[in-house]
């Protein structure tokens, strides 16, 4: 990989969770600040590119009628859905999704205003 060397300005508590965290994970500063820029860069990604990732939500069992209609009216968005039993009150599912960055994050919020739903969070993987 052809890489450049740049020089970044940082204030000291940040530059020493950079080092921590870098250490922590067992890589570089400049690895780990090459990932950060592009999870950022990837967030930024125009909102008609198709795109595949996955969805994951977390909602008490009694949730699951409405989370499941709503994900009946993305089904062309949905590839597959992994459900878990978290425990005997809260249901857990890994949504594995692929369309426009827009209609996959309308389906995240739908399915964050149901009642019951503790988290929906969109992990955009790549640009397809």
């Amino acid at each position: 990989m052809n890489v450049e060397k740049i020089s970044v300005a940082l204030d000291k508590n940040t530059l020493a969770r950079l080092q921590n965290k870098a250490e922590s994970e067992g890589i570089s500063r400049s690895k780990l600040v090459t990932m950060a820029v592009n999870e950022y860069l990837d967030e930024l990604t125009g909102q008609n590119v198709e795109v595949i990732g996955i969805l994951n939500i977390v909602y008490d069992e009694e949730a699951g009628e409405v989370t499941n209609s709503i994900e009946h009216q993305f089904e062309d968005s949905i590839i597959s859905t992994l459900h878990v039993h978290v425990n005997e009150k809260l249901c857990m599912e890994a949504i594995a999704v692929k369309g426009k960055r827009s209609k996959l994050e309308e389906l995240a919020k739908k399915l964050s205003s149901v009642k019951g739903v503790k988290k929906a969070k969109l992990l955009v993987s790549i640009e397809v």
